[in-house]
């Protein structure tokens, strides 16, 4: 406005001084035009141009001419051409006197100008006067000189001195730049506090955003929080998007943290239980972190193939159980999409920018990524990036929806959130949660790629790697159980300082440490662990220059990227892209295995990588013989020589400097300790504060004692069950969240949850009844079941959010804890495990005594015979998870295609039903997890099922929809129900062999019986109602693949009104 409002009137002034006095009128008029397009401009409501007309009758135009400008229009426009010229401007800018205040002053004063202190020396009017007559606009001319002020600006921000994070420590060597650094940060706060006037000047708005990213860490937390701030309470949207946007990941984290800990500080300072204040830092919470992270924690655990994968909690072998997990994180690393929830935040958040990233090929790459667990992982990932404090935050909201959504409450459609809170904290959650305890998957992927961990979750951690390569290798190692204890032994040991300890009733409280025995307490030391185990956690300096290597290879990998245009080295060769490869070249490379080695910290030095990158030249050459080959041998040696001449050269020099800088801080550190403390050395604090115990027996006398207590070191003779706790902390909520809670969500884990099954039913086969020895005398059985009850009970700790904290007894003593009536574990291990003995033993003797066995002529001549199912054996265990969880684990191994046959199976089919009820008190329909492994378990028989073998699985799940104590809508929805339906359908598909279409039909009508009201059914069909969609969906496939009469008559049948498009979209 200023700089039209200075143009017109400069305009005006010019053209009054070039006219004659005698055209006053004319000159009047054009005042008067000129005027009035300004006041329109400036307020249409104050005056408008047909306020005033010019020529004729123009008296009250004049009139207001006057009034404005006064008596000389003149003086006027030209005191406001001096107070609005770029010369003004510089003076204000620079407090000086411009020059025409100084005439004014020298004629006032009558002083001469050179002695009037502090006058503006530049005055650019003579050059704007002159670049006007060459044609150059004052805006151009404004715009420029704008440009260099903000880039003179820019630079002298970027130039002035901060303090650093280290800076204290450097204090009184170096005090003159410690007082420096704080006169510089005050100086930009001061210049901070003028540019947030102007953030929504567009020309103006560089100048803050460099100066938010020159502050960085020392940004004020006030300004990260009202960057943070949303249009609503109820948007998504931000008030200050468009500056989000381009300040960079760094300052967007340092924004999600800001408002984050606002939020976590009001809902920790809330003492009425305002439920509202704790949910803001929930998933479901008004957190920007919770908008990233919650598409993509929904993506996670609704990825179809994890699901799967996750629901069969029993299965075949080894083979079956292992999972890929490195694959997920490695396709995540890969992929060119680091963020699978953009499409969901599109919108709200979407115009951050965060999360996304587009191609480095120029946008050559248009293919279309398929969203999955590794995008979810890989988006939170890009989110959190490197701050532990997010990284923190995220695990906390986990924890937060684990305790509402896992534990297999996700199954129980019928239930509010505040019942199944009720009922978690007062039976606990499932063991078998399926793929409602896909979260605890979700964080140990997220501990696994987040890379070097802070030190306070070093234990976890390790137990996260533990867990992973036992899932990985598809076995749980008896060492694995001991580092998993050691592990556990560290996170869950209570601190004096914090924790207050309720022990357990029965035994004597232990008397205290005497001085001797605390230093026979031996700390746990990583130096001896091989580095291979984890490789992305430095020990000692040999794996600091690991991580020296690691960054050095980076640059030269992404160099030889950039340098093969045609991704020609970039994938593994398969024989399908080159025939007869596998058979040519034994041992393959490319880069993305050198990649992978790299991260993995699997070169020892820069030589093997030089010997990895020749090997993945020489190969192409010795394959692509002849002349068809002969454009991949000149691409293979131009690609070999520049990695010769620069890559390989700059990457061996950058990695020889910064191990000389690494010497010489070395060296350097040690001069100041010892001259800080003298002779004395100082200790480095252990890298775990707390080791497993060591028996007095294990160590002969005069042997001295060595530091074995590392948890690589710990093997199957140091398993050793954890001794019962059940303590609360006294302190208020920490930085960082409960690593109980989480170290019980990395047993809760499904893939985990079905090792630790299948470990106890081969030791109950293996041992236990091969030696004929008692469970409880087996060394490894009370540990695991311990685990096993740890991971039971994740769902409590996490809704209690770790401010109580329970270790459950492993059941070798009947120790009563506070509060209980009995020792489950003791019921489980002492009482009822070897009933489990007894019935696989009955089990194996049927299987001896039916047609083709071993014993079938002794029970041919009543010799033997099959024992009766006893049904007061089992009675009392309704309360024992962990034994129903086992028992069906042995069930399902029982149905697996040639584990037993059709005449013995009659016998050993009841006993195993008869367990379940008693342990499950009749209410098997919410085990979704059992019956999609039974299912998977049944349609491995394919056309070979027997029918008997068939009418006995129909016939007991009709049973159990029947015999439950649900209401008939928790009925109809529930798993049994799905699955049941499910498998029929699949039975139906193999033809009239396995099941007709008759019985097929038959079967869903005694399904529907069995809720007592088929009207409830139909109501349920007729409202769509969601909870009932995946029974519906399976209905309507039955009907499908039934001929058109057939389904008419059992819709009429039932009262069921069916469009026929229903019934084609779900055949589709």
């Amino acid at each position: 406005l200023k700089k039209r409002l200075e143009k017109e009137l400069n305009d005006v002034a010019n053209e009054k001084a070039r006219q004659n006095n005698n055209n006053n009128n004319a000159h009047q008029q054009q005042v008067a035009a000129v005027w009035g397009r300004l006041v329109s401009f400036l307020d249409t409501n104050m005056a408008l141009p047909s306020d005033f007309p010019c020529g004729s009758n123009s008296a009250k135009c004049q009139n207001h001419i006057r009034k404005a400008f006064g008596k000389d229009a003149r003086a006027s426009i030209q005191s406001f051409q001096q107070s609005n010229s770029l010369h003004s401007y510089f003076a204000k800018a620079f407090g000086t006197v411009p020059v025409h205040e100084a005439s004014q002053r020298k004629e006032k004063q009558q002083k001469a100008i050179s002695t009037i202190k502090n006058v503006e020396p530049l005055d650019p009017s003579p050059a704007l006067e002159f670049l006007s007559h060459l044609g150059v606009s004052r805006h151009e001319v404004h715009s420029r000189v704008a440009t260099a002020l903000r880039a003179a600006v820019e630079d002298e921000i970027q130039r002035m001195p901060l303090p650093s994070t280290n800076s204290s420590n450097n204090m009184l060597n170096n005090r003159g730049s410690v007082d420096e650094d704080h006169h510089g940060h005050q100086s930009l706060l001061r210049l901070l506090r003028s540019a947030w006037l102007f953030r929504d000047v567009d020309l103006l708005r560089p100048v803050l955003i460099c100066l938010l990213k020159r502050l960085g860490e020392n940004t004020p937390v006030d300004v990260l929080r009202t960057l943070g701030t949303k249009k609503g309470d109820d948007s998504k949207e931000l008030k200050h998007a468009d500056l989000i946007s381009q300040l960079g990941p760094h300052m967007q984290r340092l924004v999600w943290e800001a408002d984050w800990d606002a939020k976590a500080k009001t809902a920790s300072g809330t003492t009425d239980g305002n439920s509202r204040s704790v949910e803001e830092i929930t998933l479901r919470g008004s957190t920007i972190l919770a908008d990233f992270i919650q598409p993509s924690v929904e993506q996670y655990v609704n990825d179809g193939v994890l699901v799967q994968a996750a629901e069969l909690a029993f299965v075949g072998g080894i083979s079956e159980r292992r999972q890929a997990t490195k694959s997920r994180r490695m396709e995540a690393k890969d992929s060119d999409v680091t963020g699978g929830a953009d499409e969901a935040t599109s919108g709200t958040l979407a115009s951050i920018g965060v999360g996304s990233k587009t191609s480095s090929k120029g946008g050559k790459d248009e293919r279309t990524v398929t969203p999955s667990s590794a995008h979810a992982i890989s988006s939170i990932k890009g989110t959190v990036g490197k701050r532990p404090k997010l990284l923190g935050a995220v695990l906390d909201m986990l924890i937060s929806e684990f305790a509402i959504s896992g534990g297999g409450f996700g199954n129980m459609h019928s239930m509010t959130v505040a019942e199944k809170k009720e009922k978690l904290l007062r039976d606990g959650g499932s063991i078998l949660g399926g793929a409602t305890n896909l979260i605890c998957t979700l964080v140990s992927d997220i501990l696994l790629s987040f890379g070097q961990l802070p030190r306070s979750y070093e234990a976890l951690g390790i137990l996260a790697r533990l867990l992973d390569a036992a899932v990985q290798a598809g076995t749980l190692s008896d060492n694995a159980i001991a580092q998993i204890q050691g592990c556990l032994r560290t996170l869950f040991r209570p601190t004096n300082s914090d924790l207050s300890q309720e022990p357990p009733v029965a035994p004597p409280v232990a008397p205290p440490k005497t001085k001797s025995d605390s230093a026979k307490k031996i700390k746990l030391s990583l130096k001896n662990i091989p580095t291979k185990t984890f490789p992305d956690h430095p020990i000692d300096d040999s794996d600091f220059e690991r991580k020296l290597l690691q960054k050095a290879l980076k640059k030269a990998i992404a160099l030889m990227k950039e340098n093969d245009p045609q991704g020609l080295f970039l994938n593994p060769v398969t024989d399908a892209i080159a025939p007869g490869y596998s058979s040519i070249i034994k041992r393959p490379m490319c880069i993305r295995t050198i990649e992978e080695q790299m991260m993995q910290s699997s070169y020892d030095s820069i030589e093997d990588f030089r010997d990895d990158t020749l090997l993945m030249f020489a190969n192409c050459v010795k394959y692509n013989v002849g002349d068809g080959g002969q454009w991949f041998r000149v691409e293979a040696q131009r690609q070999k020589q520049l990695w010769k001449e620069k890559i390989y050269p700059e990457a061996k020099t950058k990695l020889s400097m910064e191990k000389s800088k690494r010497k010489a801080a070395l060296k350097k550190a040690k001069a100041n300790e010892t001259a800080t403390t003298g002779s004395k050395k100082r200790k480095p604090p252990p890298p775990l504060a707390f080791a497993p115990g060591m028996k007095k027996s294990a160590v002969p006398t005069g042997v001295k004692k060595k530091d074995d207590a590392a948890i690589n070191n710990l093997t199957a003779k140091d398993v050793d069950p954890l001794p019962p706790w059940r303590y609360k902390r006294r302190k208020k909520e920490v930085e960082i969240p409960s690593l109980q809670c989480l170290a019980s969500m990395l047993l809760a884990d499904p893939f985990v949850v079905r090792l630790l099954v299948d470990k106890i039913e081969k030791l109950v086969r293996a041992d236990v009844m091969k030696n004929k020895s008692l469970p409880s005398g087996n060394t490894l059985l009370p540990s695991l079941l311990q685990l096993l009850n740890i991971a039971k009970i994740s769902t409590q700790l996490c809704a209690m959010k770790g401010k109580r904290l329970v270790i459950p007894d492993a059941g070798l003593k009947e120790i009563l804890m506070e509060g209980e009536d009995r020792n489950l574990s003791y019921e489980t291990l002492r009482n009822f495990l070897p009933l489990l003995s007894k019935l696989l033993l009955d089990v194996d003797l049927d299987k001896r005594i039916s047609v083709g066995g071993d014993l079938y002529d002794a029970a041919a001549q009543s010799l033997l015979a099959p024992s009766d199912v006893m049904d007061l054996e089992w009675n009392g265990t309704s309360s024992l998870q962990d034994l129903r969880v086992i028992v069906e684990g042995a069930f399902i191994h029982l149905m697996q295609p040639g584990n037993t046959n059709e005449v013995a199976l009659q016998n050993q089919f009841p006993r195993f039903v008869n367990a379940l009820d008693k342990l499950s008190d009749g209410n098997m329909i919410h085990e979704r997890p059992f019956f999609r492994s039974l299912s998977h378990a049944l349609l491995r028989y394919k056309t070979k099922l027997p029918h008997s073998t068939r009418d006995l699985v129909t016939n007991v799940m009709i049973k159990w929809l029947r015999m439950s104590k649900d209401s008939n809508e928790s009925r109809l929805c529930s798993a049994l129900h799905e699955c049941f339906m499910r498998l029929l359908n699949e039975w139906a598909s193999l033809g009239n062999a396995v099941l007709s279409r008759d019985l097929l039909l038959s079967l869903s009508q005694q399904a529907i019986a069995a809720a007592n009201k088929t009207d409830e059914f139909v109501s349920l069909w007729n409202r769509n109602d969601a909870q009932f969609a995946p029974v519906k969906e399976q209905y309507l496939r039955m009907l499908t693949s039934t001929p058109d009469k057939t389904a008419e008559s059992w819709t009429d049948k039932m009262g069921l009104s069916i469009e026929k498009g229903d019934v084609m979209d779900s055949s589709s």
